[in-house]
């Protein structure tokens, strides 16, 4: 580097030049099924469940208001055309709707039963008798009526899993529709829209993490450094490592999704940490009297060691997410593993390059503002040596508290809990949970080995228990929209005994289903017009498997994990197993499992990254005390984080569990840094207690200033309007917080005492 500084210099000039050019093909994905895992056995019954009865996420829902009232006929007009018009889109493979596959069975003479709409708009006029018909039928309402009677739901089922370009044509088609009729509310709900919807919202939010980075950047390295010199040179490294970074990512194929848009944030503020240690010691040697070429020698050998050993320890912490069953979470831990490494050797190839080209400004090297760290830095210390067992006091305390709160702290989720409240799209969620039945999926396997399949008699009988449980006890308001082949039998037998709601049921007697199920099979042409029943696929070819779908509020994976164990005493106590046993699946229960193994999996990792950690400074410094006491400083804070999270009330979830590695990967380097120019300090001659001392004090300035840097880094993440992301700064920074007052609290008396008597540091 200090042989070749220009040619180093334009060797990266061009190569960082090529891959900006290539960053223009980066792309953005949200395809929240990666966040499945692909070995989990949940995973794989979904695989065939969904390749049996077809995916339970592919709809949209639309609400539509009137003043006047929805059974005017001009509104449901233009709702019927709306619809018509959509249905001829190739993406769109299905409509329900009042006015659309929405109708009932009517005897017709000797040829069974023949369907008719609720809603006949070629009548003059709604009647108050269709009106009422149609709000009779349970099934109904909650799913395409609201239960206060003011708006009408259209059900959209589009092609499956419809990928970015397909998912845009739909909603503008959507939007085109709502600004021609021109409905008086509108609202838009479903998996299509929230996909998109999170792919722009990642666009612009990486461009605010950017900005927000940098500019909180050059405010901490103005301060820092008193000069615009000590700011533009870091940030222009720190800038390529993340050009870099990204041109990894698309070389390998990899896209931002709802993790990797933190990966910049993280770039600059680890990045940055190797960057200041290095200048700081580049500028004292210069403020010492050496020349730019001894002082960048003396830097360069003093910090390399200190920095590769924090940058390994916080890589590791990255790389322990392999651990997780998520691929999304996998190579997160990955990318930000390499960029860790990326940002360490520029700052010592690139950093270097640019030092020696670069005269430094003699207002930084004449003034100095170590008299005041020290000032500062040693009160702190003596302070801390003078009440050891004040000390010890309170970290006891502390770590007690941390112990009690990580035990109670509760695994939950929300399937939108990415979205703050006032986002418009949590907005409409909420207004179809309130109004309708929700658009959490419920989805069910129901498997019998009865000789008559899912069409007889005794397992019918079954379904109608369970169907009855999960509408009134499953959760607070139950499942609404409940269909299974047993929705198709109740109206036909509510239909062939004269429109009475009493028989809106199954069939009293075997007998009397056979006649029902023979009348329907002789009216198939008919039945098949039957609203929903036409693309749901309920039966399996073999008819020894069915389909329970319906929808429910997202009461959160906590109460959802309740209501699960109540149905499965339900069903021990109630349902016969050698006729009819259930299997939970669909993408809701995969979030809701992937959330309960994820943390485990995740404390595994962080167990494995705490192993690792301790093995690599054991060797490094070739002494196993020295491992165990690099790692006391840095549990402790995460400990402390949980009584934060307990505190506030905030549940573990994905990003959550995700915290505590990062946040530990990263804190243990203001322990390596102590510990490294304690070494150095050692090996200069100094007895235990001077090098202790000097250690502490000019290692303080460093500590602080990255560690603050790493904090500010982590709070521009609160810019976020994913709960998620926000959640990562805010915790991300507090413990990094406690990591350094820990840091500067715990060191001096373990090195005072634990290092007492070293031999081969």
């Amino acid at each position: 580097m200090i042989k070749w500084p220009k040619t180093l210099l334009l060797f990266f000039t061009v190569l960082t030049v090529f891959f900006l050019y290539q960053l223009q093909y980066l792309g953005f994905d949200y395809d929240y099924e990666k966040y499945f895992p692909k070995s989990d056995d949940s995973k794989i019954h979904y695989e065939k469940f969904k390749n049996q009865y077809g995916a339970d996420s592919d709809f949209l829902l639309i609400g539509i208001e009137n003043n006047k009232g929805i059974f005017q006929k001009d509104f449901l007009l233009h709702v019927k055309k709306m619809g018509d018009e959509l249905i001829k889109d190739s993406l769109v493979e299905f409509i329900a709707s009042p006015v659309h596959n929405c109708g009932y069975y009517k005897k017709s003479g000797f040829s069974g039963l023949v369907f008719k709409p609720y809603l006949d708009l070629r009548k003059a006029s709604i009647s108050k008798e269709d009106s009422l018909r149609i709000y009779g039928n349970d099934q109904l309402v909650g799913s395409l009526l609201s239960k206060n009677g003011k708006s009408i739901c259209v059900f959209i089922q589009t092609k499956e899993n419809l990928n970015k370009s397909e998912a845009n044509h739909v909603l503008s088609l959507i939007d085109q529709k709502r600004n021609l009729y021109d409905f008086e509310v509108f609202r838009v709900a479903g998996r299509v829209l929230g996909q998109t919807y999170f792919i722009k919202k990642m666009i612009l939010e990486l461009g605010i993490f950017i900005s927000s980075s940098i500019a909180l950047l050059v405010g901490f390295l103005y301060i820092s450094f008193r000069s615009w010199w000590g700011v533009v040179v870091p940030l222009l490294i720190v800038l390529v490592a993340m050009v870099w970074t990204l041109a990894v990512m698309l070389f390998t194929g990899k896209s931002f999704d709802l993790l990797m848009v933190m990966l910049p944030t993280i770039i600059f503020v680890v990045g940055m940490s190797d960057l200041v240690h290095l200048l700081t010691k580049y500028i004292d040697e210069l403020r010492f009297g050496k020349s730019k070429i001894d002082a960048l020698r003396v830097a360069f050998k003093e910090v390399r060691w200190a920095t590769f050993l924090t940058s390994l320890t916080t890589s590791i912490g990255f790389f322990s997410l392999i651990s997780a069953n998520i691929t999304p979470i996998k190579e997160f831990g990955i990318y930000a593993g390499i960029s860790v490494f990326v940002a360490y050797f520029l700052a010592f190839t690139l950093l270097p390059s640019v030092l020696v080209l670069v005269k430094p400004p003699k207002k930084l090297i004449q003034s100095s503002n170590s008299n005041f760290w020290d000032k500062y830095l040693r009160i702190w210390f003596l302070s801390v040596i003078r009440n050891k067992k004040k000390v010890v006091v309170i970290l006891s305390s502390l770590t007690l508290l941390g112990i009690y709160t990580a035990s109670e702290l509760k695994i939950n989720n929300f399937i939108l809990e990415d979205l703050s409240d006032n986002d418009p799209i949590k907005k409409d969620v909420v207004y179809f949970e309130e109004n309708y039945s929700g658009l959490r999926p419920f989805e069910a396997e129901l498997i019998t080995q009865h000789p008559n399949g899912v069409l007889g008699f005794e397992f019918l009988k079954e379904l109608q228990k369970l169907e009855n449980y999960l509408k009134k006890n499953y959760t607070v308001e139950g499942v609404g929209f409940l269909t299974s082949p047993l929705t198709i039998i109740k109206e036909a037998n509510f239909i062939k005994n004269g429109s009475k709601p009493k028989h809106r049921c199954l069939p009293e007697t075997e007998r009397r289903l056979n006649t029902l199920l023979k009348q329907m099979k002789r009216g198939a042409s008919k039945f098949k017009k039957m609203d929903l029943n036409k693309n749901l696929n309920l039966i399996s070819t073999d008819s020894l498997s069915c389909r329970l779908t319906g929808k429910l509020r997202d009461v959160g994976g906590l109460k959802i994990k309740e209501a699960n164990r109540n149905l499965e005493k339900f069903l021990e106590e109630n349902i016969n197993p050698d006729v009819m046993k259930i299997k939970l699946t669909g993408t809701a229960v995969l979030i809701d499992n992937n959330n309960s193994t994820l943390s485990k999996t995740l404390i595994l990792g962080l167990i494995l990254a705490f192993a690792v950690i301790a093995l690599v400074v054991g060797i490094m410094f070739n002494s196993f005390r020295i491992a165990l006491f690099s790692l006391i400083p840095n549990i402790l804070p995460l400990l402390l984080l949980t009584t934060v999270m307990w505190i506030s009330d905030i549940d573990l979830k994905i990003s959550t569990s995700l915290i505590f590695t990062l946040a530990f990967g990263i804190a243990v380097d203001d322990t390596i840094h102590l510990l490294s120019k304690y070494k150095l300090e050692r090996r200069k001659g100094r007895n235990h207690l001077y090098a202790l001392k000097r250690s502490y004090l000019s290692s303080g300035k460093a500590i602080i200033v990255t560690s603050l840097i790493l904090v500010g880094g982590f709070l521009t993440l609160l810019f976020s309007s994913f709960t998620s992301t926000f959640y990562m700064g805010l915790m991300g920074s507090v413990t990094l917080f406690i990591a350094l007052t820990l840091d500067l609290m715990i060191m001096p008396l373990i090195m005072l005492y634990g290092l007492a008597t070293p031999q081969k540091i």
